[in-house]
């Protein structure tokens, strides 16, 4: 079987893939789908899965449910099916993930601020140039849609009037995966206790952090403040 090879790991063509998830799918003739891990997620578990146990063959499983439970060297937890569920939930919403919206929403609330422009910086999970550019809309910065203003116009950058990521994101900290939402926390009250060093944002008392997992399908928001 043919197909290609990123960064060491293979994925062989004739196979549908959930990258998000790190599964791949096999149709077959009967109707079912056979479910496997693909080779990116067998590297973070530093190549030592012992099991991959699935759910009763032939039973329904709902879209964004576990069809298999992972056990690894570094994580037990369940494979997740397609992530339709979710994409299916932004029909006639002008957020593409309207859940990850109302999680920041939530977080404005229990802090007791308006907007996004109650914080003085933002700490987001950029693990894809996409998911920041997501973060900027759903954080309210601009419109929906309209990210790219917040680019051009330096609204995002140290000095501008938001700063996302001032940390560096995962490329400038690291992408310890399960870890990274503590980092950000971490960085949030090193910024609001005034502690951040070179990349200290002037002045700031608020900072927002917002990490995702499986695709977008969990959603976790915070302020941190003084």
């Amino acid at each position: 079987m043919t197909g290609v090879v990123v960064m060491g790991c293979e994925f062989p063509s004739g196979l549908l893939y959930d990258v998000g998830n790190h599964v791949w799918y096999a149709p077959r003739p009967d109707g079912t789908v056979t479910v496997g891990l693909t080779r990116v997620a067998v590297a973070l578990a530093d190549n030592r899965v012992f099991a991959f146990t699935p759910k009763r063959a032939g039973r329904p499983v709902e879209r964004g449910k576990s069809c298999a439970t992972i056990e690894s060297s570094k994580w037990v937890g369940p494979a997740r099916i397609a992530f339709d569920d979710k994409v299916a939930e932004s029909a006639g919403n002008p957020y593409i993930l309207p859940h990850t919206r109302q999680a920041i929403l939530d977080a404005f609330r229990r802090a007791g601020i308006a907007d996004c422009w109650g914080v003085d910086a933002i700490e987001t999970h950029d693990c894809f140039t996409t998911s920041e550019y997501m973060a900027i809309d759903h954080f309210g910065l601009t419109a929906p849609g309209e990210s790219w203003k917040a680019v051009e116009e330096g609204t995002i950058a140290m000095g501008g009037r938001l700063p996302i990521t001032p940390s560096g994101g995962l490329i400038g900290a690291g992408h310890p995966v399960g870890a990274t939402g503590a980092r950000q926390l971490l960085d949030a009250w090193k910024q609001v206790t005034h502690t951040a060093g070179d990349f200290q944002v002037e002045g700031a008392k608020r900072v927002a952090t917002l990490n995702l997992g499986g695709s977008g399908t969990t959603s976790c928001a915070f302020v941190v403040g003084v």
